[in-house]
């Protein structure tokens, strides 16, 4: 046990100056820095804009209300937030890595080399714009759909959002692990875009089978659905223990794939 917080220790150490050389790195080219912001500024207008389109029709979707879909996509942009903050860069330059031989520098470290090539690099300027749009729009849903922003609904949220953010690490970094036999993986990043494309829509106007295999197999719709659906008292309870239990299952679904691709990996220097 004892063991096992040394390594966590260590790891958290290392990752705070992940995220320092992350930082300084992005200071040194501003350019880049204010074009990425502009690009993501746009990109987030765009999701602002399924908001305004819904609620000059005032209608309701497969029951969902208006109130209720600006809360889901305000859940869906502080999940992208997390992902493009966290997780996304590192996912594709996995593929590089395998390419250039990067990869194996990061063998020699004293390190878990899963933890090393999937969360070397923190990106601070993209999540900024999605993390103030997102929590903006979830407060004022709360507020229009008379949600008390208690203790309890806030703790219950953001546990619902660390669940599903680990969903989102394993989900999307299976794909990428496939890199390590195709190399070449433009087309598997491609679709896991489009698969993260599925959650701008609540998972409601699917079919109940889309809706299973998108909460239970691809777990696409957990990720910003679930969480929206404890705020406004949808979560049954089938969903609550999955949302306990999935997290587990798929991080030790991606840690054995994980493995057995490295067991599989030929050094790109050999």
């Amino acid at each position: 046990m004892f063991r096992l917080y040394q390594a966590v220790n260590k790891h958290m150490k290392i990752y705070v100056l992940f995220m320092k050389n992350s930082l300084i790195g992005y200071m040194e080219y501003r350019a880049n820095l204010f074009a990425a912001l502009t690009m993501e500024l746009v990109y987030l207008f765009s999701k602002i804009l399924y908001v305004i389109a819904i609620y000059q029709t005032g209608i309701d979707i497969n029951g969902v209300s208006p109130d209720e879909i600006m809360l889901f996509i305000g859940t869906y942009i502080i999940m992208t937030a997390i992902y493009t903050g966290l997780f996304m860069d590192n996912f594709y330059q996995l593929p590089e890595h395998i390419r250039n031989g990067t990869l194996d520098i990061y063998i020699t470290k004293p390190l878990s080399l899963q933890f090393i090539a999937t969360m070397r690099h923190v990106n601070f300027i993209l999540p900024v714009p999605n993390l103030i749009a997102g929590i903006t729009m979830v407060v004022l849903a709360c507020q229009r759909l008379q949600i008390s922003i208690c203790f309890m609904n806030a703790a219950g949220y953001l546990l619902t959002l660390l669940s599903s953010t680990c969903i989102v690490y394993a989900v999307f970094l299976i794909p990428q692990i496939l890199s390590f036999w195709t190399v070449k993986s433009g087309a598997i990043t491609e679709i896991a875009d489009r698969c993260w494309d599925f959650n701008n829509m609540p998972m409601t106007i699917y079919n109940k089978w889309m809706q299973r295999i998108g909460v239970f197999i691809i777990p696409v719709f957990f990720i910003t659905n679930l969480p929206s659906m404890f705020l406004v008292d949808k979560l049954n309870h089938v969903y609550a223990v999955w949302m306990v239990i999935a997290p587990v299952v798929f991080l030790t679904l991606v840690r054995v794939f994980w493995n057995f691709a490295v067991r599989n990996y030929t050094s790109a220097s050999s």
